[in-house]
């Protein structure tokens, strides 16, 4: 399949020009035109593996240490020298010498660079994907870990991300550790149209502070009282319900993979999620009691625990009896 789609793209698409030039018509395909934009991106990683240099393009692709000759070499100054603009690597080499005029070699000193290729007939040309280090074989996590944008590592992430989360509960604190959530002095920071028109909305939670981060997680009445019914069973009794203080606490334990931080992530998520859900569902319904709320949390984080899998060990049978679940399960995974 790939090979007809290949020659249909050379056929049709193509003519035979070299992709790397081709120019982008008006009346393209929207696929094909976005094949085209992409260029800019991945045109430094692919580069060609000379063999017999018969499907390498001389003067396009990227295969020698100065990269593409076309970033120097006009297409009339190509023509001019008597080549053609669809030369191979073959038609610029023989036995093992390059074959380009002498005034080249004094205007393009960089031609001189060049190593010499003694070309074999056996072989075929083939594409690589360079990344920052050396050539490879394709492979798309290769091209992901090339192309992709990265931030700069933050020192939360295995508060957030850890092996057998609950997703939606991990989403959501990957927002509130980045401060994303749209609460009503998020929103109103960005529309200052809305700032002089419109008081701050009050908590839903508490009804004597403004909404926000800080007032959600875990600093009033309600949600203080919800951080307080579950801490104990994340092995987080002396933890305070500031969230500098339980961010702090799970930092220092993030990377152990015991059963008792697995379940101290689980429920911090947890209570997160509920507890913002609850904000939300307030401007809706009625208010439920944090005792309803906190009974929901562990409840969802028992259910998880039930499902997740666990080192046959004395300190996990111990946090599932804790739970009232049984160890019978046990076997491979967190210690």
């Amino acid at each position: 399949m790939g090979v007809l789609v290949g020659r249909w793209v050379h056929l049709y698409s193509l003519k035979g020009r070299n992709f790397w030039e081709c120019k982008s018509s008006s009346n393209c395909c929207w696929s094909w035109r976005k094949l085209l934009q992409l260029r800019p991106i991945v045109r430094k990683h692919v580069w060609s593996k000379i063999g017999d240099g018969n499907s390498t393009s001389a003067w396009y692709n990227y295969w020698c240490e100065g990269g593409s000759l076309s970033t120097f070499l006009t297409p009339r100054v190509i023509t001019n020298a008597g080549f053609s603009l669809h030369s191979m690597v073959s038609d610029v080499s023989v036995n093992g010498t390059w074959v380009w005029p002498m005034a080249w070699r004094e205007v393009y000193p960089v031609l001189l660079k060049i190593t010499p290729y003694q070309l074999n007939p056996h072989s075929t040309d083939c594409l690589l994907w360079k990344d920052e280090n050396d050539l490879h074989e394709y492979s798309s996590s290769t091209v992901w870990q090339s192309i992709r944008y990265r931030e700069p590592e933050v020192d939360w992430v295995n508060i957030v991300w850890f092996a057998q989360c609950i997703p939606r509960h991990v989403f959501l604190m990957w927002l509130v550790m980045r401060r994303k959530l749209l609460t009503q002095d998020k929103i109103l920071q960005w529309d200052f149209s809305r700032r002089k028109s419109m008081n701050m909305m009050y908590c839903l939670l508490c009804y004597e502070n403004y909404d926000s981060h800080d007032n959600l997680f875990f600093e009033r009445k309600l949600s203080t009282q919800v951080w307080k019914a579950v801490r104990d069973k994340a092995g987080m009794k002396d933890v305070d319900e500031k969230w500098s203080s339980i961010v702090d606490w799970l930092s220092v334990c993030a990377r152990s993979k015991s059963a008792a931080n697995y379940v101290s992530r689980l429920i911090v998520a947890a209570s997160v999620y509920v507890i913002w859900q609850e904000r939300n569902a307030r401007l809706f319904k009625n208010q439920k009691a944090p005792d309803i709320i906190a009974t929901t949390i562990l409840s969802t984080v028992r259910y998880k625990i039930m499902g997740a899998k666990f080192k046959n060990t004395a300190s996990a049978r111990r946090l599932l009896g804790d739970w009232e679940i049984s160890d019978e399960g046990a076997t491979d995974g967190i210690g």
